[in-house]
This record gives structure tokens, C-alpha cells and sequence, in this order.
């Protein structure tokens, strides 16, 4: 999957969110920047994973904080 792939499908999983996406950037932190709360963020992540068709284990869902962090993970799993 290329990055603009994972790019595009992330930005659809965030929209559906209600995350405004003039906010992204790979900076973004999920609580701080975006807002989400520890519930919210558990949804993205199950979002993503189904969206992705993919499962993210437990010990990584924490390492996860930043939309760039996030997209690395994608990038790394999705090859």
C-alpha cells in the first residue's frame, strides 16, 4: 500500500470521527492536538484496524500517540 493509500483511508477514518482535517499533520497528537479522548482514541485504532483490514496488539496501541506515528505503523504493517 502506498503512502497516499494510507493517507487517503486514514483521512476517511478521521472524517467519520468528526476530526477536522485541516488539523492533520504528522505531528498531530490524538489527545493534545486533535482533541480525541482515551475512548475516542480506542475507536480510531479499532477503526483503523478494520479499515485496514489489519490487528494492532495491545502493546502497540499505546506506542501509538501521533498521526505520524500512526502512519509509520501502516506503512511498516501494509507492505
Amino acid at each position: 500500500m502506498t503512502l497516499t493509500q494510507i493517507n487517503n483511508r486514514l483521512q476517511d477514518v478521521l472524517a467519520t470521527m468528526g476530526v477536522s482535517l485541516t488539523a492533520l499533520s504528522d505531528q498531530a497528537n490524538f489527545t493534545r492536538d486533535l482533541g480525541l479522548d482515551s475512548l475516542d482514541v480506542t475507536d480510531l485504532l479499532v477503526q483503523v484496524e478494520a479499515s485496514f483490514g489489519i490487528r494492532i496488539p495491545d502493546e502497540d496501541w499505546w506506542t501509538l500517540q501521533t498521526i505520524g506515528q500512526l502512519k509509520d505503523y501502516l506503512s511498516y504493517v501494509t507492505l
